[in-house]
């Protein structure tokens, strides 16, 4: 339970410093953040497909829970939620609405409980699951951070209240982690499920969408490396274990 507590705070901790990043830097480091994007697409992909969906064997019907997962952010982020992009706040003459901001926090916020509910079920059922999850929601956190920050600054607020921004979805990652922990261990599976749903949703709608608004051969092929280091990654623990 510590451990997955305390990578769930790591990570919680990546998405202040991605707000931090936009705040302090703006249009700074923005081409490195691409990779980062494009490599936990990669990433987050194979974790979902090569390790979470096999896991669930003891769900009943548990593609319904995938969908539930898939579809029930899908629908928040499109009919509560604005679509955003990374780094929103380069395009000076357009400015965002104060509501924006806020709408794309609450977006962003479901997100990031799933994320610390990943780590956790992860961790109950395979403590090597839960090492690659959490990489695998690490290496998006700092874009996540980005993006918040981003589009809370071009919506208006300061940059106190961006890093608020970032500091509230590394909470929620954490409260996403404990929730987890509290619940019956017959559960994990079903936590497990959606989260997958999730994660699937975060990688193919919405990182590799702006993957492909970047373009190039570079991008592309940092997506397949976010492939093969999850495979070396697996490889690694497996041999360990």
């Amino acid at each position: 339970m510590v451990a997955h507590l305390a990578l769930a705070a790591v990570a919680a901790a990546a998405d202040l410093a991605g707000a931090f990043i936009v705040t302090a830097a703006h249009k700074r480091g923005r081409a490195p953040l691409r990779f980062c994007v494009a490599l936990g697409a990669g990433f987050m992909l194979a974790a979902a497909f090569v390790r979470m969906l096999p896991e669930m064997t003891n769900v009943p019907n548990p593609f319904l829970y995938v969908l539930i997962g898939y579809f029930g952010v899908h629908l928040f982020e499109h009919t509560v939620a604005p679509h955003f992009h990374f780094g929103e706040e380069v395009h000076a003459d357009a400015l965002l609405r104060p509501s924006v901001g806020l709408l794309a926090l609450l977006g962003l916020s479901v997100h990031t409980v799933f994320d610390g509910v990943a780590i956790a079920a992860g961790f109950m059922v395979d403590p090597r699951l839960g090492v690659l999850l959490f990489i695998a929601v690490f290496l998006h956190k700092i874009p996540e951070g980005f993006t918040v920050g981003s589009i809370m600054l071009a919506s208006g607020y300061s940059r106190g209240t961006a890093l608020g921004a970032g500091a509230l979805l590394g909470l929620f990652t954490v409260i996403g982690a404990v929730g987890t922990t509290l619940i019956a261990e017959q559960h994990v599976g079903y936590a497990l499920a959606i989260s997958a749903g999730v994660t699937i949703y975060v990688a193919a709608s919405d990182l590799i969408p702006e993957v492909n608004r970047e373009g190039g051969p570079a991008l592309a092929w940092t997506v397949f490396g976010g492939v093969v280091v999850f495979w070396f990654i697996d490889w690694l623990l497996h041999d360990l274990h």
